[in-house]
């Protein structure tokens, strides 16, 4: 399951937006999000750094105005997470599968998409 942004429970304070993510984020999703921020940021588009942590994302100095090309910038940074780090799905019981039983798992996961 990929990784979202939870915007309905995103808040500025003093300026700093601060978003929580939605599903799972391990430690290399997380650090290659930090680097898809960094390699982007430019100065001067309405907003200061991005801070990525394991359970949220911070942005400082977010100015009015600049919501739906922060939203834009984030969402993509996101994306291209997810498509460098796929996020795997645990199974529940905490036992491995056999290989056949996972074939077939991922196949009828494979209809939700």
């Amino acid at each position: 399951m990929a990784v979202e942004i939870d915007w309905s429970q995103a808040s500025v304070d003093d300026g700093s937006l601060t978003v929580p993510f939605a599903g799972k984020t391990p430690k290399k999703w997380t650090e290659r999000l930090e680097d898809v921020t960094t390699s982007l940021a430019r100065g001067g588009r309405g907003w200061g750094e991005v801070s990525v942590g394991r359970k949220k994302l911070r942005v400082d100095g977010v100015t009015a105005g600049c919501e739906a090309e922060l939203r834009h910038f984030l969402e993509s940074a996101v994306l291209q997470a997810n498509a460098d780090v796929p996020v795997q799905d645990e199974d529940d019981s905490g036992e491995e599968r056999s290989d056949a039983d996972q074939r077939m798992t991922d196949a009828f996961r494979s209809f939700a998409e």
